[in-house]
């Protein structure tokens, strides 16, 4: 039996839009996570054309099975990271990163990305490899963890945070999304969201793999080929916005964002920012 996602994936329409796929083109889409952005990139590049996806989270190929059934020999999925898509040894005309979770990796991956529920401090994107956020918490000491809050968090409050967790450490350790939420002493969204994005930005090295990722996706795009990108968060897209102005010929002077609609239907969209270039030949 097959699972299917839950997740709604993103301003897929204006990414068909910029990519424009075409049938026997091949595709390359390096965040696979619920599957959206693979399913649209092949009815749209049908009846001849491929899509490759990758994902470093092996659970989602629970998703991948029933594109699988559904297209054949036009899709492939490989547990990976897209800043090693290289090893493919394959030409794209098109490729796509959504870099937000998946609703899938927020509400159901009991590995501790959300607030709301109380689970295990893992956030590891691959849970085989790695430190966890709880061994990172236990081990890091309180000058690192403010960078870390104040750097990938944008919190001013992060020193003071990385005091009280080096305190509490002492006394027994952060296990689990409660035992943080309580160290902070808040339940606050705006305060919690920007704690959480800082631990797995840290625990996964989020923005060195998307700059190293960048790179490796549009070597291995044809020219003319076109790379779109969704982001999240500032630092991230200004990532993104320096490395499309720099190495890309831009499709969009600003960021496409979702419309009020798309996100009245699926409220992360709300923070979404897509940007676009084509490789120049």
């Amino acid at each position: 039996m097959t699972e299917r996602s839950v997740h709604q994936s993103i301003l897929t329409e204006e990414i068909i839009g910029l990519i424009q796929p075409k049938s026997g083109g091949i595709y390359l889409d390096g965040t696979f996570g619920g599957g959206g952005h693979s399913h649209a990139l092949l009815e749209e590049c049908s009846p001849q054309g491929k899509v490759v996806a990758v994902d470093r989270d092996e659970s989602v190929m629970a998703f991948a099975k029933p594109l699988m059934e559904r297209y054949g020999r036009r899709f492939e999925f490989v547990v990976m990271r897209y800043d090693q898509v290289a090893k493919l040894g394959t030409s794209f005309d098109g490729a796509v990163l959504d870099l937000g979770l998946s609703s899938d990796q927020l509400d159901a991956s009991g590995r501790g990305f959300t607030y709301g529920r109380n689970e295990p401090l893992d956030m590891r994107f691959d849970s085989t490899k790695g430190q966890t956020a709880s061994q990172l918490l236990s081990q890091t000491n309180a000058q690192e963890l403010e960078r870390i809050f104040r750097e990938y968090g944008e919190d001013r409050h992060g020193g003071q945070l990385a005091r009280k967790i080096a305190s509490r450490r002492k006394i027994a350790p952060v296990r689990t999304t409660f035992d943080l939420v309580a160290i902070v002493g808040t339940t606050e969204p705006k305060v919690l969201s920007k704690i959480f994005q800082a631990l797995r930005i840290a625990v996964n090295d989020e923005l060195t793999r998307l700059k190293q990722g960048l790179t490796a996706v549009t070597e291995c795009l044809k020219p003319g080929g076109v790379l779109a990108v969704i982001s999240f968060h500032s630092l991230e897209d200004r990532i993104v916005k320096e490395f499309v102005r720099n190495s890309l010929e831009p499709l969009t002077k600003k960021p496409v964002i979702a419309t009020e609609h798309e996100i009245i239907n699926n409220p992360r969209a709300r923070s979404a920012k897509l940007r676009a270039g084509k490789k120049i030949g």
